[in-house]
């Protein structure tokens, strides 16, 4: 049978990186092996189901590349649809398939109803924390006969159906990431199966449909490793062949003790998309959290990825988010960009901040270069700054916009170490200098600028720095013989002069 895995979500609200982290080692894994890679929703909770969460999570994945072969997806209109031959792939209209898998076992006594109230329950759990005893149902209903059962449920009593766990028997699986595993079948609680709504749980759902849509690996993270003995005598009840598990490693925060929290990076993954992160490298980045491909390399494609993912190659440990490197791959990511892509991808956000307008320049400027060749210019010098793309106003208002001459900016162009009448001496003597130079590119600049900065004695700094100040307005920004040669001489001197006349 070829490989098929699934990626089962609830739609309980936007998913963050670490559960599409589980979505990725499936896909991977699944192209991997040359099969197919499956899209479920698991929406039995409906208490719990906010509306939207199906279309977010759809989304995400195709802003991921991750479109599964199977399943639920969105069509190229955005509506949400279904393609397969094992559906419906939405739990909640699935129904009939459950109830009529839970009659067979209540026939064959691996389930039972059971009628206890809530307030019996609650009773009974305060009991057992009295008495320091795991929380378990104490299984009173267990001992009704299938008939006593069967005519209080006709009657309209309220029931939920539970699990009849075997007494004395060891649950072993070889779980693909952990190991070989041991449960005990006495230390188990007759679980929940189906609830009073009539909506299976988790644990019946998830069996039928891997069965009937005949799953041979299940992916999910190692906070379901509880439920495992629980799936597979349910397999067993049902006499099904289980599938292959493999428990994946939770993902931890920078301090590598806590579960990842919002605080550091455990956002819905279509806020990446509008904070400018690339998918290729959330991609990248995400499968590196809990795998490696055992080698130095940093950086694959999502089909190089598929190639290389191998399961045994996935920690037992949590895997540590590191915010500074997620940064540095989403920027290495960028940097490959073409120049053409960084423009495109730069000009949202630009629109927004004010600097550009949908026609060109939002303020007028004295460069000769037209705004698209200009806005390319200044794409191609901020591409080695940018981690992602919401800071491109930051790394390049002073492009658009002049810098206000000001007491501020008067302070700012006076290097560490210099002094305010020295570095006015020497920029009115730039002036000059600049005004001669007829050759206005980067490498000519750059000659006349260290030409003068030799025959004057002048350190480096007391030079380039007033100049790199003045023209933008900020410490951090392209270097000056960079800076001059993409604003052009007249607009560069109409920056430069203010500062030295009184």
């Amino acid at each position: 049978m070829s490989v098929r895995v699934r990626f089962a979500p609830s739609p309980t609200g936007a998913l963050h990186l670490g559960a599409f982290r589980t979505a990725i080692f499936a896909y991977l894994f699944a192209k991997g092996q040359g099969g197919s890679f499956l899209l479920r929703i698991e929406d039995t909770d409906q208490k719990r189901e906010k509306e939207g969460s199906v279309d977010n999570i759809l989304r995400s994945l195709h802003w991921l590349g991750l479109d599964p072969d199977e399943g639920v997806y969105l069509t190229q209109s955005g509506e949400i649809a279904e393609k397969g031959d094992v559906g419906p792939y939405t739990q909640s209209k699935r129904l009939p398939i459950y109830h009529e898998h839970i009659k067979t076992l209540v026939e064959n006594g691996k389930a039972y109803r059971c009628f206890c109230t809530p307030e019996r329950l609650a009773a009974m759990r305060e009991e057992q924390q009295k008495n320091h005893l795991p929380p378990r149902y104490d299984r009173l209903c267990r001992s009704l006969s299938l008939e006593e059962s069967t005519r209080r449920a006709e009657a309209g009593e309220s029931f939920v159906i539970r699990q009849a766990m075997p007494n004395g028997e060891e649950v072993i699986c070889d779980d693909l990431v952990r190991g070989r595993v041991v449960f005990k079948s006495d230390e188990l609680d007759d679980h929940v199966l189906l609830k009073s709504d009539g909506f299976p749980t988790y644990q019946l759902a998830s069996v039928v449909d891997d069965h009937l849509m005949q799953i041979t690996h299940v992916l999910r993270a190692e906070e379901w490793l509880p439920s495992l003995p629980k799936n597979l005598l349910l397999y067993k009840a049902f006499s099904w062949e289980a599938p292959q598990f493999a428990h994946l490693p939770v993902v931890l925060g920078s301090d590598g003790k806590r579960k990842l929290s919002k605080r550091e990076g455990a956002i819905p993954v279509l806020e990446y998309a509008e904070r400018g992160y690339l998918p290729e490298a959330v991609l990248n980045f995400t499968a590196f959290l809990g795998w490696s491909p055992g080698t130095e390399e940093e950086f694959f494609t999502k089909e190089e990825l598929a190639q290389r993912f191998r399961l045994e190659r996935v920690q037992k440990a949590g895997a540590v988010f590191n915010q500074d490197r997620f940064d540095f791959v989403n920027g290495w990511y960028i940097r490959q960009l073409p120049v053409e892509r960084v423009v495109e991808l730069m000009r949202p956000y630009l629109l927004k901040a004010g600097l550009i307008t949908e026609q060109g320049f939002a303020q007028e400027l004295a460069v000769t270069d037209s705004f698209e060749r200009y806005f390319s210019n200044v794409a191609a010098a901020v591409q080695q700054r940018l981690k992602h793309f919401d800071e491109s106003e930051e790394v390049s208002w002073f492009f658009f916009k002049r810098p206000v001459v000001d007491d501020t900016l008067r302070q700012l162009i006076i290097p560490k170490r210099g002094t305010a009448e020295e570095t006015y001496q020497i920029l009115k003597e730039i002036i000059v200098l600049l005004e001669l130079e007829k050759s206005w590119i980067t490498s000519d600049l750059e000659v006349a600028l260290r030409k003068f900065i030799e025959e004057k004695a002048h350190k480096p700094i007391a030079v380039l720095w007033p100049i790199r100040a003045a023209l933008t307005g900020t410490s951090a920004s392209p270097g000056t013989f960079e800076m001059l040669a993409i604003l052009g001489k007249e607009e560069s001197m109409l920056r430069l002069k203010p500062l030295v006349h009184d």
